[in-house]
């Protein structure tokens, strides 16, 4: 009878263990899901001084180029062109390889790929004339004013045009003396440059500017 009761008293006491487990078992915490290491955050770049302060690249306006006179001889006056073809002649021979400036950042600006006309009179040797007409923007001419500023060139209005011009004189190696000396025109997207040598007919520039702007 003592062992009967033994076992009937255990129940409840297994019992009773058995929901103290189950309740300990409940109230366990919840396993902690694992941190996700965080995205880097975007940082704007900065600009460096050069890029802050760079100009912002905006379409200018500049003046349509000229057209250029169709031939030489629209250059010309009829008396003027008697006066050439009597004291220098002839017209555009292609053995003349005279530039139309002495000054070598002109002469590059002339063979710079701009559209150009361009005109001689004399021979291979002795007096000559090389006249270059050129259709240039605004800052180009602004550009070869400021180097012939730069170079001792004096400057005039001619009519609707502006005349630069400067004469040297010199001594060549066989003990000849020789003058020299450059015309250039500006006016309504033209450039009309000249260089002689020892030749330059009376008012040869001015006439010139009188066939062109009139």
């Amino acid at each position: 009878m003592v062992h009967v009761r033994r076992r009937r008293r255990a129940a409840p006491v297994l019992l009773a263990a058995g929901i103290l487990l189950a309740v300990l078992t409940g109230c366990q915490p919840e396993p902690v899901a694992a941190t996700a290491t965080p995205a880097p955050t975007p940082t704007a770049s900065v600009a460096s001084p050069a890029e802050t302060f760079a100009p912002s690249a905006e379409p200018t306006e500049t003046a349509p180029a000229a057209a250029l006179p169709g031939e030489c001889a629209a250059l010309y006056s009829e008396g003027m062109r008697a006066s050439l073809e009597a004291t220098v002649p002839p017209a555009n021979d292609p053995v003349v390889t005279m530039l139309s400036s002495q000054n070598a950042q002109l002469a590059e600006l002339l063979a710079s790929g701009i559209p150009v006309l361009r005109c001689t009179w004399g021979g291979a040797e002795g007096p000559g004339i090389a006249t270059t007409v050129a259709s240039i923007e605004p800052a180009q001419a602004d550009a070869a004013r400021a180097v012939m500023a730069e170079s001792a060139f004096g400057c005039e209005s001619i009519g609707d045009a502006d005349l630069c011009r400067i004469e040297r004189r010199g001594i060549t190696l066989d003990d000849v003396e020789y003058v020299s000396g450059e015309d250039h025109l500006f006016a309504d997207g033209l450039w009309v440059a000249t260089s002689w040598i020892d030749v330059l007919p009376e008012g040869y520039s001015a006439d010139i500017a009188a066939q062109l702007w009139g």
